[in-house]
């Protein structure tokens, strides 16, 4: 057995003769480190065939330590404290990795990532700056630096981005070249049967238009239907086949309308354009179905466009022969949403868009990435007007914002969704269903997509699920009154019974307490060890002082970490701490002195007592929360599971996320309403809203600060936001920084804290 560490040390370990490791007395601190330090080479071993149950074992195979062949990054810098303790490589780096270090990140990627040629119609995407330093990282399309515990120094988001207006487009259309047919029959009456037939017949995908005439001067009559609209590519045979039993006694055809190649109507049509403004792209339209052509001119600016349709709609242009052609807006939206949503709430866009047709031209047109990695569909909503497009598109944003799972009043929600084997969950249930259930971690949010009766099993299914974690979950204060030395000793025994993951400490809250996972039984039994732990006779000084003690969680160390402060943890927990620390805990604090240090802990010591896996969970967390708790400066991308960050402005620039391309305005927050101002948009979209009403009924309040809905059941009209920390006087809304700010002004202005009549 491998020799345990603390045997020799001052205070000797806590296991006694259940310890793990081997109790023997070392003669040098050589030999210290040698057992503490693990070999490169580990054998792995098996039980002999003659002894399969005895302890008789010998090597099977033996591996060097893969970490030793690795470069110990913070020996490089000058940082590392564990000497020749260390797993990693120390030696200086090679002068090639010391070349390759020199070349800034970007560099590196511009030269191993060939630039494309092509041009693309689409917007494009935001840099944001990469982070260099080791405490800086790119977290949501922003260069995001951290300080001491994790807390956020500063953010600095892509710019908003001077999104082209969809209005630039201009949509171009022109007849195809044509050709006329004359037709002669031997009676009016084989005209006019033949006549109605080819009037409801398509030739080559286009309409035909007919007109009858009679000489009746001539003995027999000459009886004619010409025909007009004819692909030149039109032949007698086909013209016969379609007059059906009245076939004509002759098929005379006339000249072209004009003889231009649409290349070269193409190229006249864009020069035209040029001269009213810049094109940057011209797109010809590859479909030839129809009697018309069409292509796309993208303009720098919207007045450029409009220009160009003021004076060239309805321009009789040579090359057609003197024909026109035809100018209007294209305008264009674009929204991204998860293609796995897509396919729940497909059956409601198609209804958008054919409520939308009746009135006028609309189009919503759906493009899956083909990166499958992306996983991200979008959806174009296309229209000739800029109104159109923007009632439309609030209508797909109403669906978009999906049902929120409620029970009742209060929203369906519990910690377990937040991890691996809850997201599995929510998955196989929507499944089952055949509803998507989109989980919206920042807001502690279910939204449901899918037909309402489907949407109503699941939900029920979600309120079960959550109401019987609650009655699995126990927290037990402890009493403060008893010495702490008798709680340490019985937290102990409860920890040793079932476990550190399934009984949590919390020294920070007043009273301290024990979260407790397991059956009612478990938590019976805990709190019958606690009353047998605060007896008069119980002698718990003894018991404790035997052992090393961690800081956070009362246990016996196996792992040493010793803050600046001088208090120690054991590693496990200090990790623990930082990892399921709740947003009010950030920056990490020291929890020594029965949690009254709350020193700051530095970003190094995070550094050296974290893997980079888990600093950056924590970082990130730090980010949310800032973001969240910072409302008023930095808001998400409105795209479901979409964790790009933008800087709110007065002005309502449009930011365009660069993750899935869409634009958001940066003063209401919305997915970019062309046409619409950010009040006649809010309007739209929340005309009838049910959660309007049903917030007009239950007397519910949106945060001045932050737009999180609020609703107040009863007590002191003192509310403080959990979302963004606000204090908020109930009565007239205004806003504090503090309580205290906000019972001065309850009390001045409003002469009491509570609501009249509250207690009769």
């Amino acid at each position: 057995m491998p020799v345990c560490k603390f045997f020799s040390s001052k205070n000797g370990c806590g296991r006694g003769a259940q310890c793990y490791f081997q109790h023997t007395q070392l003669a040098n601190q050589e030999q210290l480190d040698s057992a503490i330090r693990p070999p490169n080479l580990v054998p792995s071993y098996r039980t002999t065939d003659s002894n399969p149950t005895g302890p008789a074992k010998t090597p099977m195979f033996a591996f060097p330590d893969p970490l030793t062949e690795i470069s110990c990054r913070y020996f490089n810098i000058g940082k590392c404290k564990n000497g020749d303790r260390c797993r990693f490589r120390h030696n200086a780096t090679s002068e090639e990795e010391k070349a390759h270090e020199s070349i800034p990140q970007q560099a590196r990627k511009d030269h191993s990532e060939p630039k494309s040629g092509q041009h693309s119609q689409d917007i494009p995407k935001a840099q944001p700056p990469k982070a260099t330093e080791s405490n800086a990282r790119d977290l949501g399309g922003a260069l995001v630096k951290f300080g001491p515990g994790g807390d956020v120094l500063s953010i600095e988001p892509a710019a908003a981005s001077k999104a082209r207006l969809q209005m630039c487009n201009v949509s171009c259309s022109w007849y195809q070249p044509s050709k006329i047919a004359t037709l002669e029959f031997t009676s009016s009456q084989s005209m006019d049967e033949a006549a109605q037939k080819l009037g409801n017949t398509k030739i080559l995908n286009r309409t035909l238009e007919c007109r009858t005439a009679v000489n009746k001067q001539t003995k027999p009559w000459q009886c004619y239907v010409k025909v007009g609209n004819l692909d030149v590519s039109t032949t007698s045979k086909m013209l016969k086949e379609a007059c059906g039993q009245r076939r004509p006694r002759s098929v005379t055809f006339g000249e072209s309308s004009y003889s231009s190649s649409a290349e070269a109507i193409g190229q006249a049509i864009q020069r035209l354009l040029s001269s009213r403004g810049t094109v940057e792209f011209w797109t010809m339209s590859s479909s030839t179905k129809g009697a018309q052509s069409k292509a796309t001119a993208t303009f720098s600016t919207m007045e450029q466009a409009a220009k160009a349709i003021t004076e060239f709609n309805g321009y009789k242009l040579p090359q057609l022969g003197g024909s026109k052609i035809f100018l209007s807006y294209m305008v264009k939206a674009k929204v991204s949403i998860l293609s796995s949503m897509y396919s729940a709430i497909s059956l409601e866009l198609a209804n958008v868009q054919q409520s939308f047709r009746s009135k006028n031209y609309l189009e919503i047109k759906s493009y899956p990435s083909t990166d499958k990695a992306h996983r991200f569909t979008t959806l174009h909503i296309i229209s000739n007007t800029a109104q159109e497009v923007g009632k439309a598109k609030a209508a797909v944003d109403k669906i978009l914002n999906g049902h929120t799972a409620r029970g009742g009043r209060d929203i369906v929600w519990h910690e377990l969704f937040l991890k691996t084997e809850g997201m599995a969950y929510l998955n196989n249930l929507g499944k089952l269903h055949d509803v998507f259930i989109y989980r919206n971690a920042r807001k502690c949010i279910l939204s449901l997509y899918g037909n309402e009766t489907n949407r109503a099993i699941v939900e029920s299914a979600l309120l079960k699920t959550v109401d019987d974690l609650a009655v699995s979950t126990f927290n037990i204060d402890l009493d403060g009154k008893v010495p702490e030395a008798a709680h340490q000793a019985a937290y102990r025994k409860i920890v040793r019974k079932l476990g550190k993951t399934a009984a949590r400490l919390n020294v920070t809250t007043s009273p301290k307490t024990i979260t407790l996972h397991g059956s009612p039984e478990d938590a019976d039994w805990a709190r019958a060890i606690l009353r047998e732990g605060s007896g008069p006779t119980t002698d718990t000084k003894s018991t404790v002082e035997e052992y090393l003690t961690c800081a956070v969680c009362w246990c016996d160390i196996t792992e040493t970490f010793t803050t600046p402060c001088g208090h120690v943890y054991d590693r496990e927990c200090f990790v623990n701490q930082c990892l399921s620390t709740g947003d009010d805990n950030i920056p990490i604090r020291c929890l020594g002195s029965s949690g009254n240090c709350q020193a700051v802990i530095s970003f190094t010591e995070l550094e050296a007592a974290l893997t980079r896996d888990q600093l950056d969970k924590l970082l990130e967390r730090s980010f949310t929360r800032h973001v969240r708790t910072h409302p008023g400066n930095y808001q998400y991308c409105p795209t479901a599971d979409c964790d790009q960050v933008y800087e709110v402005s007065d002005d309502g620039k449009i930011f365009t996320c660069s993750t899935c391309l869409t634009s958001v305005c940066t003063k209401c927050g919305a997915v970019s309403h062309e046409g619409l101002t950010c009040d006649q948009y809010k309007s739209a979209i929340l005309g009838d809203d049910a959660f309007a009403d049903w917030k007009k009924k239950n007397d519910a309040r949106d945060c001045p600060k932050c737009g999180c809905t609020i609703q107040k059941s009863e007590g002191c009209n003192h509310i403080k936001c959990k979302t963004c920390g606000a204090h908020l006087c109930w009565v007239c809304m205004r806003v504090f920084g503090m309580s205290s700010d906000t019972y001065g002004h309850m009390s001045a202005e409003h002469g009491s804290f509570y609501d009249p009549g509250y207690g009769d």
